[in-house]
């Protein structure tokens, strides 16, 4: 657990330095709070995963072999850089059109932070909450149908998307949201690629799947 703290702090540290050096400034309050909240509700989720699963903070830092999806965590750096440089650039430098304006932000900074809290619920639903598309023997893994995961099949994915979506808004840019499309596009894929693993190799899923028929959203997939 020591070790998912040092290397989250280091992670927030790292991108809101990349951040902040782009942007040529520090005056951005919706900014530190993106970054000083998602830290710490991250860490406290992950902190109190780990008390009641043993285990779960090792499985998010380095999961077991036996990832299916080798394109999303590539492709999703490259993006998440692309997202940071562009909104510190827009913010900082060149304030690009259309400039977002703060009640804009603040309503894009909420649906960031409601898409991340749900990612948090859903990591606190399922001990099997991996950063890797895996079946997870080793962990004795089982359905998990309480919490969110009996309203939709893939509840962290659903608040991923919105996370994903209105990053570049939460950080005061337009143009840095359109690095966020191909994340959203990816993770669509790998919601897909996670619930065929699963119908296919988790005993006890297929039958989940009827009982809760959509993946992301109810009544609509």
């Amino acid at each position: 657990m020591r070790k998912v703290i040092l290397v989250t702090l280091v992670f927030y540290s790292v991108t809101a330095l990349l951040y902040f050096l782009c942007a040529g400034r520090t005056d951005l309050p919706f900014v530190w709070c993106y970054f000083v909240f998602h830290a710490i509700f991250g860490l406290g989720t992950v902190a109190i995963a780990d008390r009641r699963s043993p285990g779960f903070a090792r499985e998010r830092l380095k999961p077991a072999p036996g990832e299916q999806d080798r394109m999303f965590k590539p492709v999703g750096s490259v993006c998440s850089l692309a997202v940071l440089v562009l909104a510190g650039l827009d913010v900082g430098r060149f304030h690009w059109r259309p400039v977002v304006g703060w009640r804009v932000q603040l309503a894009g900074f909420l649906l960031d932070f409601t898409g991340f809290l749900i990612v948090c619920a859903a990591m606190l639903n399922n001990a099997f909450f991996s950063s890797a598309v895996r079946l997870q023997p080793d962990r004795a893994q089982v359905v998990v149908r309480n919490g969110l995961y009996a309203i939709v099949r893939h509840p962290g994915y659903t608040g991923g998307i919105l996370y994903l979506a209105m990053n570049g808004l939460a950080l005061g840019s337009w143009w840095a949201g359109l690095a966020g499309i191909p994340m959203v596009v990816l993770t669509l894929r790998r919601t897909m690629l996670e619930d065929q693993m699963l119908q296919s190799g988790l005993a006890g899923y297929a039958e989940y799947a009827k009982e809760v028929p959509h993946r992301l959203v109810p009544g609509v997939w």
